[in-house]
């Protein structure tokens, strides 16, 4: 038998039936089954399951290569091209020297309306508006590539571009605003980490910083105090992810959220499933058990301040103290909480005195409200005296503690963020993952199968930094290639490798392995610029292309994985909802501060703050009916229905590639929820706004819809649909929803 390269394993499956038995194919192996059904049933799947093992095993016989991501990225030589006026960038040489090769040919290119409406949706999520159209189709007669670079170059600046590209990521980095599982408790700070992410993107943050202020934040050096904030904020990357806040064992609580952070962490930027070393060592990749324990030393040596607790855990009660004077002032509320709590048990010694002293008296049958001093044997009097003291000691108290908290310092505000333990250690390696059987510590440090150098851990600090460093390394075969291709994969509809989160073995291959390492190694050493790679690929001749489909590329590449046209998308469910309050008036393009969570959650203890109990999200979540998608309440196990019903990303997983279904469910939301009604109205009343013909406002409305005017054809359906009622408001808001409703609305060319 041939056994796999190291790293690299198959289970066997042993029988333990021996009635029938079926034969796996060239392998021989007899896999037996049961006429039981249920047991009968379980063999045919075994059999299907050894039959691929087996598969396996013939495929390591002969391939012995290193797994391909994890080879150094070097910038692959320009291919030549005998179609030298077609390329405009250098992406355009690889995919026509691929296309050439398999004797396919580039699609023409798009028009002026197909690209401005392609531009503006992958940009920053949002139809453009009727001056902008104008506006690109007067630049187009002139030259279409300098049409597209203004266009470009406006909506890389637009603040609306931070809420389209900063949503990706937040999929990718599993945001939402509750833990999860059996006790979903509501993340009143995670907003500020997701306008945290929205201005990274506007600022065009350079991705190696980016990878260092999520992972590492807290421990990066400060340029200036202004910065402490924004390093800090960037770490609700590793806390917003699931939590067990149920689990009472310890040691299994940071086991898990070290899993999420070690799975949120290498998916997210390395695009390796780490986390399946957890138990055995990986089953398809060089990732040994060791490693994965080496990582978990790294976040088990983190403290989480998320302001989150439970009468179970109450490790993470405390929120980040943030603010240009937040320290001092956290520092300043503490100290008065103690100053409190010392009066307050000095009030309730002296209260407990004056009590005990008057049950005394009252049991010796002396009423001390109406006793006279003068009349009371001397003792009786001494104590009489003593209480009039202590009452008026306690009164003193009350004074005082009522005016210490009228004085109370304001707390500052607070975010979720990290900070390493106060005395970080290696974890064990747990047998099998159980939390019961520790084996021998492992060193905190990377992955042994990149030769990416991890430098040393000083004594006292968790090893993010160096782990960010690590990550982040110009050296880092990984990095590169996986931000270039979910770049890559949102402005082309696919990423050049299909998995984006997987460039493992069981991954999809790159189908320009050239063009990926090209883009990678470019994009590394000229600043790991996000705004200038995404300019760079809309202004190829690739992106350029029609999405028509012809009869020679669909009969050699029906998949178009060789990129001979455009894929067609279709709008994701924040855009869609967004153009629907574009389109109807309503959309306010501000950033949201805050969220419907935190305001409901504020004034609650944080105990109570358990989605379901005592009426606290118990039901439908708020809405922010006006604001863009991005600022939607959004929590886990109770999602907005219209974002699940377009395919939302789950926020329990890293989606570097969300679901794109077509349902029933989807035209019906169309049909008849309040959103479409109210926006096709909206937009209705925009049309009727402006004085004109029944065929100048179709036109409008058409254009404001699909960026294009309609045909002649076109107009005639609608115009027989308005003739009776030509300036009827609900006539028009009908056929407003109609264009709402139409496949052409709902996917970009």
């Amino acid at each position: 038998m041939t056994f796999p390269p190291a790293g690299r394993k198959f289970q066997k499956i042993t029988p333990t039936q021996k009635q029938f038995s079926l034969n796996c194919g060239a392998s021989r192996k007899q896999i037996p089954i049961s006429k039981r059904p249920f047991l009968r049933a379980f063999a045919v799947f075994a059999a299907a399951t050894a039959f691929a093992a087996v598969s396996r095993e013939a495929a390591w016989a002969v391939d012995e290569t290193p797994l391909w991501s994890l080879q150094a990225v070097a910038k692959p030589a320009l291919p030549a091209v005998r179609q030298k006026d077609w390329p405009a960038a250098r992406a355009d040489h690889f995919i026509l020297a691929e296309l050439k090769k398999n004797g396919l040919v580039p699609n023409a290119d798009a028009d002026a309306p197909t690209m401005l409406r392609r531009l503006s949706f992958d940009l920053i999520g949002l139809p453009p508006s009727l001056a902008e159209i104008a506006a690109f189709e007067t630049k187009w007669k002139q030259s279409p590539r300098d049409a597209i670079a203004h266009a470009a170059d406006r909506l890389l600046a637009s603040p609306e571009f931070g809420a389209r590209w900063g949503r990706h990521w937040l999929d990718v980095a599993r945001y939402a605003e509750s833990s999860g599982n059996s006790r979903n408790m509501a993340y009143v700070l995670a907003w500020r980490y997701r306008n945290w992410v929205v201005d990274a993107f506007n600022r065009n943050t350079p991705f190696d910083k980016f990878i260092r202020q999520q992972i590492a934040g807290d421990l990066l050096a400060l340029a200036k105090p202004e910065e402490r904030d924004e390093n800090l904020l960037g770490t609700g990357f590793l806390t917003v992810g699931v939590k067990s806040l149920n689990e009472g064992n310890v040691v299994q609580y940071e086991l898990n959220i070290a899993d999420d952070q070690i799975d949120a962490t290498t998916r997210a930027f390395l695009g390796l499933t780490v986390s399946c070393a957890r138990c055995p060592d990986h089953k398809f990749d060089p990732i040994p058990t060791r490693d994965y324990y080496a990582l978990a030393g790294i976040f088990r040596s983190t403290a989480h301040c998320t302001g989150v607790e439970t009468n179970v855990r109450n490790e993470e009660a405390e929120g980040m103290a943030i603010g240009p004077d937040g320290m001092k002032r956290i520092a300043a509320v503490k100290a008065h909480a103690k100053q409190l709590a010392d009066m307050t048990k000095e009030y309730t010694d002296v209260a407990a005195k004056r009590n005990t002293m008057r049950d005394e008296l009252v049991k010796a049958g002396i009423q001390p409200d109406k006793a006279k001093p003068a009349e009371m044997p001397p003792a009786v009097a001494e104590k009489l005296s003593t209480l009039v003291t202590l009452d008026k000691s306690v009164e003193d108290y009350k004074s005082r503690l009522k005016e210490m908290k009228e004085k109370a310092p304001v707390p500052p505000p607070f975010g979720m963020a990290v900070q390493d333990k106060p005395a970080p250690a290696d974890s064990p390696l747990y047998y099998k993952g159980d939390a019961k059987k520790p084996q021998g510590a492992v060193p905190r440090g990377g992955l042994s199968t990149l030769a990416v150098a991890f430098r040393a851990i000083p004594p006292g600090e968790s090893g993010r930094r160096e782990l960010a460093d690590w990550i982040a390394s110009a050296e880092n075969p990984l990095t590169g290639r996986v931000i270039v291709n979910r770049v890559w994969q949102h402005l082309f509809g696919r990423g050049i490798v299909e998995t984006p989160d997987d460039f493992g073995d069981m991954g999809a291959r790159p189908t320009h392995p050239t063009l990926l390492d090209d883009l990678a190694f470019r994009f590394v050493r000229e600043g790991w610029n996000v705004k200038a790679l995404i300019r760079e690929l809309v202004l190829s001749r690739a992106y350029r292309m029609s999405s028509q489909s012809s009869t020679a590329g669909t009969q050699k590449d029906p998949a178009n994985k060789l990129l001979w046209r455009m894929n067609r998308k279709p709008l994701e469910a924040e855009p869609l909802r967004d153009a629907l309050l574009e389109l109807g008036g309503t959309l306010d393009r501000s950033p949201l501060i805050g969220s419907k969570v935190a305001t409901l959650g504020e004034p609650i203890s944080p105990q109570g703050r358990e989605l379901g109990t005592k009426g606290f999200f118990d039901g439908e979540l708020p809405d922010e009916p006006t604001r863009r998608s991005i600022y939607l309440p959004l929590l886990r196990a109770q999602g907005n229905p219209a974002m699940q019903c377009f395919d939302a990303a789950d926020p329990n997983l890293v989606v570097g590639q969300r679901r794109s279904t077509i349902v029933p469910s989807q035209a019906l939301f169309l049909m008849n929820s309040e959103l479409a009604l109210k926006q096709a109205q909206g937009l209705a009343a925009r049309v009727l706004a402006e004085p004109g013909t029944a065929d100048a406002r179709i036109v409008k409305a058409w254009r404001m819809c699909f960026t294009r005017k309609p045909s002649a054809g076109e107009v005639k359906i609608l115009q027989k649909t308005i003739a009776a009622t030509p300036d009827e408001p609900a006539a028009w808001a009908r056929i407003c929803q109609t264009l709402m409703m139409t496949a052409e609305f709902r996917i970009l060319e």
